[in-house]
């Protein structure tokens, strides 16, 4: 059996193709299989894979989803790496994995990514893939779902950045046709992990560039909500939903949010109203099962707004309002603890002018 399975979606990336393969194909573990996804590629990507040793999968544009799971279907590797196909890896990087995963008997190695501009070629960490939460709590050890289940939407999501025992993952597809598909595959596959190490090391390095999915794709940014319906059905499946729900509500308002407020003008009015829609649907069971209770001020801030609201503009001067009003809360006790800090009756400057 081959150990380690490396599956490349590939779409109008020639420019870095070629990087991205000769960072595979140098590492000194070489006990491994490349599968590369054309995924209708218009430009000469193609011809570039077939300059190289990789296992080539053709098929019509159906996104970077689908281009996975048809790999996955002809992945024979004992463990599994996704890799973009703008990006690049380390060199050793494969074997440094696979010894760690080999000796600890991990289900799942998550490592960290470091992104880098692609015209400076500049590193920068993203606090995202830092995970200082996790690294604090777990240190050096192996650990599982349940040692962090309070930690679960502060650990990066994102399929690379992660070897995964194939057996692990067998069962487990991401969701066509949608962006944010990373989300609810990692929530069913780290809910099922037993034996988990977290490598706090750069493996791989994330192009940032103008044509880059995480650049674009504004006009799906209202996928984040029905991926979100999916993770609440993965979580309540799995019977752990009483024990999140609070820190879900919270990432969910906050996630959504987000995506509205990058989103195009022109684009707010629809995306609003999906909004609206979707937490009018979900009010009576959140009322019920308490998550509106444990939430923070600002998740409940932003789903009652949501509902409230009639206009995508009185809905985001409603959120503006509201955070305004935090920062100048914070400000003031800010100042009310350095004013503590002054003493009252001293004042250097009037005992030096009664001399």
């Amino acid at each position: 059996m081959t150990k380690i399975s490396i599956i490349i979606p590939v779409y109008n990336t020639a420019s870095y193709l070629d990087e991205c393969l000769k960072s595979v194909l140098g590492q000194t573990f070489q006990d491994i299989e490349i599968i590369c996804v054309n995924d209708g590629s218009t430009d000469n990507s193609l011809e570039i894979l077939e300059k190289y040793p990789v296992k080539i999968i053709n098929q019509e544009n159906q996104g970077q989803s689908a281009s996975r799971n048809n790999a996955l279907k002809e992945a024979t590797g004992e463990y599994i790496l996704f890799l973009d196909s703008d990006d690049y890896l380390e060199e050793n990087t494969l074997m440094e994995l696979y010894e760690i995963m080999e000796s600890k008997s991990l289900d799942l190695l998550i490592f960290k990514i470091i992104d880098f501009d692609n015209e400076t070629r500049e590193l920068s960490k993203y606090s995202y893939f830092e995970m200082d939460l996790l690294k604090d709590r777990v240190g050096d050890d192996v650990f599982c779902y349940s040692d962090v289940k309070d930690l679960l939407f502060r650990i990066s999501v994102t399929a690379p950045g992660k070897l995964y025992r194939r057996d692990l993952i067998e069962d487990i597809r991401f969701n066509e046709g949608l962006i944010f598909e990373d989300n609810a595959f990692f929530m069913e596959m780290f809910i099922k992990t037993k034996r988990v190490y977290f490598k706090d090391k750069y493996y791989y390095f994330r192009r940032i560039h103008k044509d880059s999915t995480i650049q674009s794709n504004f006009e799906k940014f209202s996928n984040v909500i029905p991926i979100y319906n999916i993770i609440n059905d993965i979580i309540i499946k799995s019977g752990e939903y009483d024990e999140v729900k609070h820190k879900l509500f919270n990432r969910q308002c906050r996630d959504i949010f987000l995506r509205f407020s990058q989103v195009p003008e022109e684009l707010k009015a629809d995306f609003f109203d999906e909004i609206k829609r979707d937490f009018e649907n979900k009010m009576e069971r959140y009322e019920n099962d308490g998550s509106l209770d444990l939430a923070n001020k600002r998740s409940r801030e932003i789903f009652f707004s949501a509902i409230n609201s009639k206009t995508h503009e009185e809905f985001e001067l409603s959120i503006e309002i509201f955070d305004l009003k935090r920062e100048i809360n914070k400000l003031q006790k800010e100042n009310n603890k350095l004013a503590k800090k002054i003493p009252k009756s001293t004042n250097p400057l009037k005992k030096l002018f009664k001399h």
